[in-house]
């Protein structure tokens, strides 16, 4: 499996979770965002771009902090290319 495609996922995530937190319909700043889910204001602004390769419990902090269902993050489809 190539690096993109992580990366691509960790992309949709982020997406998917920053969505989420606008249709509460609150523009919340990152530091808010921080001092609500106790997760660094810079650590969530490379978890929303996906640049942050994040763990399952720092995950399950976000969706907690924001009531957010796991299965919105991760409603999308992953495109698999054929290995030569």
């Amino acid at each position: 499996m190539g690096e993109s495609l992580p990366i691509e996922i960790r992309k949709k995530i982020g997406k998917n979770f920053k969505k989420k937190l606008e249709a509460k319909g609150k523009k919340f700043s990152l530091r808010e965002l921080d001092a609500l889910s106790g997760k660094d204001h810079s650590w969530i602004a490379k978890f929303e771009k996906g640049e942050m390769n994040f763990t399952i419990d720092s995950l399950i902090k976000l969706l907690v902090a924001f009531k957010i269902q796991p299965k919105d993050i991760f409603d999308f489809t992953v495109v698999y290319k054929e290995e030569d």
